[in-house]
């Protein structure tokens, strides 16, 4: 066994405070609350608690160039909305509650919010999101 994988079994981690990288050749990476992003990582899975729309960061549209996104709602229900094509035209709505999932395509502008509070577990790219602020 790989001495690294004594590091990873050590001891439980929490989940809303830790994130999972996924690297080649099959191999994880735990980040504490404060690490930097690990670059060898090519995917995060992280569980992220939500309260209301600011702790979805529901400000911000949000898009991923490299990759397709996933969205597993374990409690709670949010609204997702994709950014439209042209402007002038209404953002699409999608209702997501506990116990479904959504995949955002690659390159799709889209942001959150929180309907009522729970936990989103999100599978990401680990480089190359784009975040824009949301204009009024």
């Amino acid at each position: 066994m790989d001495k690294n994988a004594h590091s990873l079994i050590a001891r439980p981690l929490a989940q809303a405070s830790h994130l999972i990288g996924l690297c080649a050749p099959s191999q994880v990476r735990v980040l504490g609350p404060h690490e930097k992003l690990d670059p060898a990582s090519d995917w995060i899975i992280g569980i992220k608690p939500f309260s209301d729309g600011a702790s979805l960061h529901d400000g911000h549209w949000e898009r991923h160039p490299v990759g397709d996104e996933v969205l597993c709602l374990l409690d709670g229900e949010v609204r997702v909305l994709l950014r439209p094509q042209r402007r002038g035209q209404e953002a699409p709505v999608l209702e997501l509650s506990a116990g479904q999932m959504l995949v955002v395509p690659r390159g799709c502008w889209h942001r959150l919010e929180a309907v009522q509070p729970g936990r989103l577990m999100f599978i990401t790219p680990a480089r190359g999101s784009e975040h824009e602020k949301v204009q009024p």
